[in-house]
């Protein structure tokens, strides 16, 4: 055969691709060749059904999967971004600020609260009137606000205390007006009917007369107003002790060596403030308690009642 019934046999054309020459072929071969081409057929369709599932499966796995790492990060994300805009500085509880707060701090919002709200007043004013204070309690309290109007002086201590200058009184002037209103407070707490012990009373009162004779005084009498003021009302609230000890027979009768060491003590309270205290001085002498001589039938309580403490009103 030559090479055109050859290149006839196996022509190769551009249409579509190459396609083989044809091959005549027995119908067993056929027959066989269709089987085998079915096989053939019926494998591929298994390997490509079975790729596809196992690749939809993989696919809804990994999508699966991707959706879920991308809602975690996501909740992360939106966990750690409430978490920072949530959490922030807050004051603290009235319970804790309560405890915190100083003494000076507490009394001061305390006051703030009573001044905005005065039907608050009669509440707590009730509550404090429960409270019975000690002496001890109240003579630690003068002697604190004793130290800071002798811290106020504006002078070296060698300067002379009983004749301070308009200057010094300019700065002491508000320590001295509180010290004086806190004495004449706790004062009319100690006596009756607040206090029904005497002996109580008369040694707190003696205490507070010590200490407001010894204050420093200045050149000025105009400057002493106030502390002349306060030894008025000392002097009003010994006439109403003594009118008490006056109506108590047993203590009146019965503690001559007592009353007359009081006695004494009022002279000297007397001297120290320019004969202020006369008055309550007079009145414990008219009990006839340090008399020469006199007996004690002659002392007459009522009589002394009805004469003495009753008009000296604060």
């Amino acid at each position: 055969m030559n090479n055109n019934s050859q290149m006839g046999a196996y022509s190769a054309g551009f249409s579509w691709g190459f396609k083989s020459a044809t091959v005549v072929k027995s119908p067993q071969q056929e027959d066989e060749g269709a089987v085998a081409q079915l096989l053939r057929e019926d494998a591929n369709a298994k390997r490509r059904s079975k790729r596809a599932f196992t690749g939809s499966e993989e696919e809804e796995q990994q999508s699966s999967s991707q959706s879920s790492n991308v809602h975690r990060k996501y909740m992360i994300s939106k966990r750690k971004s409430n978490l920072s805009s949530t959490i922030q500085g807050q004051p603290l509880p009235i319970q804790r600020g309560l405890e915190l707060m100083s003494k000076e701090q507490l009394q001061n919002v305390l006051m703030e609260v009573l001044k905005d709200h005065p039907q608050t007043q009669q509440m707590v004013s009730s509550r404090i009137m429960g409270f019975n204070f000690s002496i001890e309690k109240c003579s630690e309290l003068l002697k604190t606000k004793l130290e800071a109007l002798y811290g106020s002086v504006p002078y070296s201590r060698s300067y002379e205390m009983n004749s301070l200058d308009d200057y010094a009184f300019v700065r002491m002037k508000p320590y001295i007006l509180e010290f004086l209103n806190c004495l004449i407070d706790c004062i009319l707490d100690q006596i009756p009917p607040r206090v029904e012990n005497l002996h109580t009373s008369l040694k707190f009162l003696d205490e507070c007369t010590d200490m407001v004779t010894h204050l420093p005084r200045f050149q000025l009498a105009s400057n002493n107003y106030y502390y002349d003021k306060c030894l008025e009302q000392v002097s009003y609230v010994w006439c109403t002790v003594i009118e008490h000890i006056a109506r108590d027979v047993i203590m009146a009768f019965n503690d001559e060596a007592l009353l007359g060491s009081w006695v004494q003590k009022l002279e000297v309270y007397n001297d120290l403030s320019n004969g202020m205290l006369s008055r309550p001085l007079q009145l414990f002498k008219s009990l006839h308690c340090v008399e020469d001589g006199a007996p004690s039938s002659t002392r007459n309580p009522q009589t002394f009642s009805s004469n003495g403490a009753v008009a000296y009103k604060p």
